[in-house]
Formats: C-alpha cells, structure tokens, sequence
C-alpha cells in the first residue's frame, strides 16, 4: 500500500466515523442509523483495523452498537462497568508470579490490561448466542518486550528445549536465533509453567504474520479464579506496527533512528 493510499483510506474511514457521530449529535433513529452502523461493522472497522486505526476502529464499532442496537448497547455498558473491579483485582493477581519469574530473567516489559470493548463482547453474544455470564476473555492482556540484541539473557539449553519446534538447532550460535522471538517463546515457557494453556486458542502470529503484516502470539490461559485470560505478546516492533498500520513499518524505522 503506497502512501496516498494510506491517506485517502484513513480520510474515509474517518469521514465514515463522523457520520456516526453525527448521527449521534442530531438524535438519528435506530432504524435511519442502521445502514451506517452495519457498513461500519462489515466494512470501515476492518479497514481501520488494517490501517492501524485501532482508536477510531474501537470508536467506531462501539458507535454502530449504540446507534444500531441501543438497548443491547446499555445492558452491555452496566454489565461492563459492574465487572470491572472484579476484573483489575483478578489481573493483579493473575500477573504477579509473572512478573516475578520474568524480573528474575532479566526481561525489560511492560504488562496491562484493558476491558473488552462493548462491540467485541456484543459480537461474540451474537454469534455462539451467549450470555453475558458466558463470555469468559471480558479482559485482554499485553505484555511487550523489549529484545536486547547485545546480550543472550535467555541462551540456556533448557529454554531452547522448551521452545516448540527449535529443538533441532541447538548446535546453532544463539546470534543465528532470531533473538525477537526466542525472547517471545520464552515468555511463553514462563506462562505456560505457571497457569494451563487452552490448546485451541494458540495464534502464532509471530511465525506466521497476518496478511496486513500483524505480528503477536495470543493465546488463552486458565486465571487464578478459574477463568480464561486472553494475553498477546508481541516486541516493541510487533506493538508498535499494530497500533499504526500499514505505514508502521517505515515509520518505526524512522523513529528508532531518531531514538
């Protein structure tokens, strides 16, 4: 994608963005509003996503639930906004030992969470045709590393044993490992020593990046209070040309230069 094609799709996911909110300003009916917010969910949401426009794609999509379905959008909203104490204290919980055994190895991170946004959790109501109750990931996890090409942390033969698939390039120099993600798999080795991996909801990203570039391991774990926690690890790379886009990977260059 050039770069005029990046400006003129992001003008017109915007363009799309204010109509909902206009919409919105002027008190537009559900029924009038509902063509917009079905053309913002099937097409201008995944664009923004793939531009990198993860602010306005969120803004977006929880607009077309407002306007489109109101009701469905303020149950959605109490809900949310009741669960979400209950939700930092289960985080706080769920990531100390983590934080611990990863301190002890030297890696530089940064670990949050955010509550799902009201369209992600009313579109999978929707389609499996859950309750509220039953929706079990009403928070995301990130942890974003930093990879320290100077040194080898990680270069243990025991970490590379744990490391799926690499158990044949032992013999190889750690320089010749593609350090990124080696501390990525190893992230995951700490994990996975700590809380049960859902083995049907592991996207290696990392190896296989999507058609728009995305790179991330998100996986599925078993919390402290028997719930399941969807965490993403991705580098500071990864991190940063997900949230900008198809732009992201000249830019990123750019300003590390800078740094």
């Amino acid at each position: 994608m050039t770069e005029k094609d990046w400006i003129q799709q992001s003008q017109e996911v915007i363009a799309h963005l204010n109509l909902l909110k206009e919409m919105k300003s002027k008190g537009t009916s559900q029924q009038e509003a509902l063509p917009a917010c079905d053309a913002a969910m099937e097409k201008w949401g995944p664009l923004a996503e793939q531009l990198g426009m993860s602010h306005e794609q969120h803004e977006m999509l929880d607009l077309a639930v407002e306007l489109g379905y109101p009701d469905d959008y303020q149950e959605l909203k109490r809900l949310l906004l009741e669960s979400e104490a209950m939700c930092e204290n289960v985080f706080k919980t769920f990531a100390l030992p983590i934080h611990s055994l990863l301190q002890d190895l030297g890696i530089e991170y940064s670990f949050k969470y955010r509550m799902k946004s009201i369209y992600s959790i009313w579109r999978k109501m929707r389609i499996a045709h859950r309750e509220f109750d039953d929706v079990y990931d009403l928070f995301a996890t990130r942890i974003v590393y930093k990879v320290k090409e100077e040194v080898a942390p990680i270069a243990l033969p025991n970490a590379i044993d744990a490391v799926p698939g690499v158990a044949d390039i032992k013999s190889q120099t750690l320089q010749q490992i593609d350090l990124e993600k080696l501390y990525c798999w190893r992230i995951y080795t700490v994990i996975s020593s700590l809380y049960r991996i859902h083995p049907d909801r592991i996207r290696d990203w990392i190896t296989y990046p999507k058609p728009s570039g995305y790179q991330a391991l998100q996986l599925t774990v078993m919390g402290p209070d028997c719930n399941w926690i969807e965490i993403q690890i991705r580098s500071e790379r990864m991190d940063y040309e997900a949230e900008h886009g198809a732009a992201s990977h000249f830019l990123y260059k750019q300003e590390t230069k800078v740094k």
